[in-house]
């Protein structure tokens, strides 16, 4: 039985869409700056050693760890690999969340005017080296009817309406969980990812407006509930794991 998802974690991301704004093209490299140079910055050249240029749009990255921040017109998002060559580890996720809030969403979007958001997300990415798991899952989603299938890529989502969605008249916000599951035939382990979003309609006119904190309490909530729930109900007889 699987108790702890955090013990298969194995990478995160965050992410914030907002509605298109070309003029923030003209802006990328002034952004960058602000991340990187901004005193005490928790992404400092140190994390992000080197930028790439794209149409469009800017990426600080770590050829190592293979972290990195995309910004263009309508999106900033952060991801972080949680693996031995890394500064940072399982422990640190709260303060990863904690300096996007306030050096990406409270500093950069506001100082340069980023509006209309329309979403937010948190991703969760896991690995599972369980062989039993693997092929279960695979056995459970193709059934008999197929034969020779070792390998599965397989998408999928569920709706949840917030409590802003149900209270408050005019306002239509609403969660949305994707599920991402990867088998690879030549690998006895199975790869998941739990995209957790929250949707604003209508859009946020501000940054200062998104109860960051609140939105991240209610994905760590599916994660470590809902989503081993479904793990453990579906597949207990799979499932053979010493937890840490």
């Amino acid at each position: 039985m699987i108790e702890k998802t955090n013990d298969f974690l194995i990478g995160i991301a965050i992410g914030v869409r907002f509605r298109a704004n070309f003029s923030i093209e003209d802006q990328l490299g002034k952004i960058v700056d602000t991340i990187l140079y901004s005193k005490n910055s928790s992404f400092s050249p140190v994390i992000f050693p080197k930028v790439r240029n794209t149409i469009g749009s800017k990426i600080l990255f770590n050829e190592i760890t293979e972290d990195k921040i995309h910004i263009d017109n309508s999106n900033i998002i952060l991801e972080i690999n949680l693996h031995s060559n890394n500064i940072f580890k399982k422990d640190n996720i709260n303060d990863i969340i904690s300096s996007f809030e306030v050096e990406i969403i409270n500093k950069i979007m506001n100082e340069f005017k980023i509006k209309e958001i329309i979403r937010v997300g948190f991703i969760k990415r896991y690995i599972y080296q369980v062989n039993t798991l693997a092929s279960s899952f695979v056995q459970k989603t193709i059934g008999n009817t197929i034969d020779g299938i070792n390998d599965i890529n397989l998408s999928f989502s569920k709706k949840i309406v917030t409590p802003e969605g149900l209270i408050k008249k005019d306002v239509n916000d609403y969660d949305n969980v994707i599920f991402n599951i990867i088998k690879k035939a030549d690998l006895d382990e199975i790869f998941m990812a739990i995209d957790y979003q929250r949707y604003f309609n209508p859009f946020l006119p501000i940054a200062s407006e998104i109860k960051f904190a609140s939105f991240i309490q209610a994905a760590n909530s599916f994660n470590e509930t809902k989503y081993p729930e479904w793990i453990n109900k579906n597949y207990t007889e799979a499932i053979d794991v010493k937890q840490k």
